[in-house]
């Protein structure tokens, strides 16, 4: 508790945004921390001397309840009540305050959501195996506001994602690293979503978006979201959880290169063709050179000669390949 009372630390403060308006109101080693990625599967160890933003969550937030947040690991109570046979198992007694809404039970939702968790240690399940899959661990977090309470929260190893967990750090590098910036719309026909509306809109490519903030959006999702400004169009925001949005995106650097290597392209196969190998797509009819700039190299080539000439199937996975008859593309196969 002293740690947190006397403490001068300044955290990275989580804003929030929403992106559709609405009508009415309603104890191994661990690896370095990174920064540039959230918590999840692959440094979940190192999030240790960290501080987590406990996020809102729509379901939960209607029943009124959060579950996860418990007043000692699981495995360590159920230790206890294998040890102890008189001892009755009654999980409600570790959820850290316990209600009931909707007929779902587990923590107070405005007890635990929207609070900032100091990382104070990992805990793992004694019982966990040696190649650690699936295995059991828990945080042990200290509340870092008043009451200061120290709670836990469990999860297995193989959850690649921690639910509504947000290490704070890494909103902070993501501020740093896009706020206050330029990005550029690099495609015809493409847009993004507009705030407000949640409704994709297109921008000319070329157009110069500034980036305002990082926000999440409070969804099922929980998406972490790049909110960009341009004074004729208005607030847009990108979704840089899956990314899918971020690749219509380009820094003015990004932008000049990507312009260079289609004037390149142009000149070799035409405007047309170029178009189509910047968007990573093939055409039927192609040589052999202008799907390579497309698609990139394939995992595997098989040869096949006959009497008609030569055949090539490029494997680029288990499902993908193309044909090329005489070095000429003749299908495309998904």
């Amino acid at each position: 508790m002293l740690l947190f009372g006397s403490s001068n630390v300044t955290i990275a403060q989580i804003t929030k945004v929403k992106t559709i308006q609405e009508e009415t109101p309603e104890q191994e080693v661990a690896a370095p921390y990174d920064s540039l990625k959230n918590i999840c599967w692959e440094n979940f160890r190192s999030q240790v001397g960290q501080i987590l933003y406990l996020n809102d969550d729509a379901i939960s937030k209607e029943w009124g309840v959060y579950s996860g947040i418990t007043t000692m690991p699981r495995f360590e109570y159920s230790a206890l009540v294998r040890k102890n046979w008189n001892m009755r198992y009654l999980p409600d007694s570790i959820i850290y305050k316990f209600t009931i809404g909707k007929g779902q039970h587990g923590s107070d939702y405005e007890s635990v959501v929207g609070k900032y968790y100091y990382v104070n240690r990992l805990i793992e399940d004694p019982k966990n195996g040696s190649k650690k899959s699936g295995s059991n661990y828990s945080y042990e977090l200290i509340m870092k506001d008043t009451p200061y309470d120290t709670v836990y929260y469990d999860f297995s190893s193989y959850v690649k994602f921690f639910g509504t967990f947000i290490n704070t750090g890494y909103i902070e590098k993501l501020k740093q690293k896009y706020v206050g910036k330029e990005l550029i719309i690099n495609e015809d026909d493409s847009g993004l979503e507009k705030i407000g509306t949640g409704k994709y809109e297109k921008i000319p490519k070329g157009t110069h978006l500034k980036c305002t903030d990082i926000s999440i959006d409070d969804s099922v999702s929980h998406p972490i979201l790049l909110l960009l400004h341009h004074d004729k169009y208005g607030d847009f925001y990108a979704d840089l959880t899956l990314g899918v949005e971020m690749e219509r995106l380009d820094t003015p650097e990004m932008y000049k290169v990507r312009l260079q290597k289609e004037t390149a392209l142009a000149r070799k196969y035409g405007k047309v063709n170029a178009d189509l190998i910047i968007r990573n797509q093939v055409r039927t009819g192609w040589s052999k050179a202008m799907c390579r700039e497309s698609w990139g190299a394939p995992k595997s080539v098989n040869v096949m000669s006959g009497a008609g000439g030569t055949t090539e199937q490029w494997v680029y996975s288990s499902s993908c390949y193309l044909y090329f008859k005489n070095g000429i593309l003749t299908t495309i196969q998904y």
